[in-house]
């Protein structure tokens, strides 16, 4: 796992104050007291990183409390090699979507509960027919 150069290096931040974008992540789990990545894993009922996986934390004292950030990170490395989200990160984001749609009261939830898409294939609404609709091509 590697971070972009520039992340090293924050402009514009306050005098004595880390400039390191993983020190803040870092720094802010602590100050609010975040659960490990593995205790967020558990909490959601899905699978912990085997310990193998976070081995080169074991000097740190942070392979079985991993920071949430760097779990993430890690797991998306892990699960997908990279190429997105795995099951705790991808759940957070989805959570976070969700808990905005629904707070909005401008939402199409808000404005018209009982709506259901009209299109898509059989009986089913999918994000594929979305896609589809929209005339985007999937490269997967």
């Amino acid at each position: 796992m590697t971070l972009s150069s520039p992340l090293f290096a924050l402009m514009g931040q306050a005098t004595g104050t880390p400039v390191s974008l993983a020190q803040r992540n870092l720094l802010r789990a602590l100050t609010m007291k975040l659960p490990s990545g593995q205790a967020v894993a558990k909490a959601m009922s899905l699978p912990v990183l085997a310990p193998g996986d976070l081995a080169d934390l074991a000097p740190l004292h942070l392979d079985l409390r991993t920071p949430l950030w760097f779990y993430i990170l890690r797991e998306a490395e892990v699960v997908a090699q990279g190429r997105h989200l795995g099951p705790v990160g991808g759940r957070i984001v989805a959570e976070v979507f969700l808990g905005l749609v629904e707070g909005d009261a401008d939402s199409y939830l808000a404005q018209d509960p009982g709506w259901t898409p009209t299109y898509g294939t059989g009986a089913d609404f999918t994000v594929v027919d979305l896609l589809t609709a929209a005339g985007v091509v999937a490269t997967f």
